[in-house]
């Protein structure tokens, strides 16, 4: 019963991960849009961008953050070809700020971006 258990919860893990329809439970505002997430914990103002798909030859596919405050502050958070990016954001507290993910592929293709989502600070 227990390795029936386990494997039922790393099976939902893995749809999970594969899939990308599970926001992490610590996140204040997520976005995804296929190729790479995005999330914003207001502890500590942190930005957390993954991008799904490695691709060794620079260029290519990459994944950036892109957040702005009520206040007037933007930003751009990494330009991360696979794995996972750190970006710690000062902003002020009791404010609001949106964060989406955008992901290029090489120089002449369109921009696709996951949709704004929206936070207290």
């Amino acid at each position: 019963m227990k390795l029936f258990r386990t494997l039922a919860i790393s099976g939902a893990m893995v749809v999970a991960l594969v899939t990308g329809t599970a926001a992490p439970a610590s996140a204040d505002a997520y976005s995804y849009n296929g190729y790479g997430s995005v999330n914003f914990q207001s502890s500590g103002d942190y930005i957390t961008l993954t991008h799904y798909t490695y691709d060794p030859y620079p260029g290519y596919y990459a994944s950036y953050a892109e957040w702005y405050t009520d206040y007037g502050r933007t930003g751009i958070c990494g330009d991360n070809i696979g794995g996972r990016l750190g970006c710690n954001e000062d902003v002020a507290e009791k404010r609001w700020i949106s964060i989406r993910v955008c992901t290029r592929y090489g120089v002449f293709n369109a921009v696709t971006c996951g949709d704004w989502d929206t936070s207290r600070t």
